[in-house]
């Protein structure tokens, strides 16, 4: 709900300057006209109260273009309170040049239209009434142009119908102009929301997937430890050396295990940075690898540093099994070869991961981020959960296919 009002106060902010731009066409048409009525047809006008009117549509332009650029929030109600203005100012204009036998009052329509496109139906109903009782007024309250006379009745006819053609062309244009305008930004609002429900879906997808894995640590602790026992109890018998030796190495493997499980339940649940630490970046980076090279064992590990060493950087948990996560990808799809790059620059540290697979599908990567990204039978949770966690560091991750395998170059800030 906070979003789409936020959509919606922010849509207003672009139609306001819509608004604008109409008011500011409005301005120099009623000069032109005011004008080419005055010397050209030479019907005397009383100028000096429609200039005045002019000036007034001038002053309120400046001060909602002062309202566009420094006042984030524009309501409905702020919207209305301006086609308000909009439409006093031509039942003024109106008033002085002859009231409903004016052919420019049917202008009050096109208010009525952009009233109806811009705003509720409360507020559009609202100005419909206010058009019409200035219609009204305007039927029996206004100054005749007693220029008039000096016409034909055939001559003023001619000119009402010209004026009519001139009124409808101009209404037509503005109309079109401005529908456009503004269904382009209903277009681009509808775009942020659908973005907004991505980011919603993808939060409640790693909630859900956080639940999973806590309830998941929780179920494995028990026949962890349970296995943990049966192996001390072998210890203890005389085995044969290999034997022993695997033994020692299942048990390993098992406290790792609960290590990370341990690691799960104690990180369940925070979403924030709380317990994320700056640390230099050469010696986090060696120590991940090394531990990362003596669990995994790779084959052919290339690991290259270069850049400030002494750079700090904030390290937490769930960045680590992102980086982590993409390193066994690497290695999964070619075991041969891992080739690690770190680049420690002045205000991002960039991570380059290379193998020697068969590289992603080209129509894969332009789902990245998604729950079903993948370039095997898997879910790509690795690069899902990594681009998320990034996200909440200001971080991004980019795939690139090279000759042989691919790219993963991922930027995080240094701040």
């Amino acid at each position: 709900m906070q979003n789409a009002t936020l959509h919606n106060l922010d849509v207003n902010r672009k139609n306001l300057l819509q608004l604008i731009v109409l008011r500011l066409i409005a301005i120099m048409g009623q000069v032109l006209t005011i004008l080419f009525v005055q010397h050209w047809l030479h019907i005397s006008l009383p100028a000096s109260e429609m200039f005045l009117v002019v000036a007034a549509l001038i002053a309120v332009n400046f001060i909602s273009f002062y309202r566009y650029k420094f006042q984030k929030n524009i309501s409905d109600k702020s919207l209305f309170l301006e086609l308000l203005f909009d439409v006093a100012a031509l039942a003024a204009q109106i008033y002085f040049s002859g009231g409903i036998s004016n052919p420019f009052i049917s202008l009050f329509l096109l208010q009525v239209i952009i009233a109806a496109i811009l705003l509720r139906a409360f507020y559009a109903w609202m100005l419909a009434a206010a058009t019409t009782s200035c219609y009204i007024f305007l039927s029996f309250y206004y100054r005749e142009l007693h220029a008039f006379h000096h016409h034909g009745e055939g001559d003023f006819l001619n000119m009402h119908l010209h004026g009519m053609l001139i009124s409808y062309v101009i209404a037509a244009i503005l109309l079109l102009v401005f529908v456009t305008k503004i269904r382009r930004n209903l277009k681009e609002g509808d775009e942020k929301i659908n973005v907004l429900q991505r980011q919603a879906l993808e939060k409640e997808r790693i909630v859900r997937m956080g639940l999973l894995a806590t309830g998941a640590a929780h179920e494995l602790g028990t026949p962890l430890s349970t296995i943990l026992v049966v192996l001390n109890d072998w210890q203890k018998m005389k085995l044969e050396k290999s034997m022993a030796e695997d033994v020692d190495l299942i048990e390993s493997q098992i406290i790792r295990c609960q290590k990370i499980i341990s690691e799960i339940l104690t990180s369940s649940g925070k979403d924030r940075l709380e317990n994320a630490k700056f640390a230099k970046v050469k010696n986090t980076f060696d120590d991940l690898l090394s531990e990362w090279k003596k669990s995994r064992k790779p084959q052919n590990l290339i690991y290259n540093f270069e850049g400030k060493s002494e750079s700090l950087m904030m390290f937490d948990s769930s960045l680590l099994q992102a980086l982590f996560n993409i390193f066994d990808n690497a290695l999964e799809a070619s075991e041969n070869f891992v080739l690690v790059a770190i680049f420690s620059l002045e205000k991002n540290v960039i991570i380059e991961v290379e193998d020697r697979g068969s590289g992603f599908d080209p129509e894969i990567l332009k789902e990245i981020g998604s729950l079903n990204l993948s370039r095997k039978n898997s879910s790509g949770l690795g690069i899902f959960l990594a681009i998320n966690v990034l996200k909440r560091l200001g971080g991004k991750l980019e795939i690139k296919n090279l000759e042989l395998g691919s790219r993963v170059i991922i930027t995080i800030p240094l701040t």
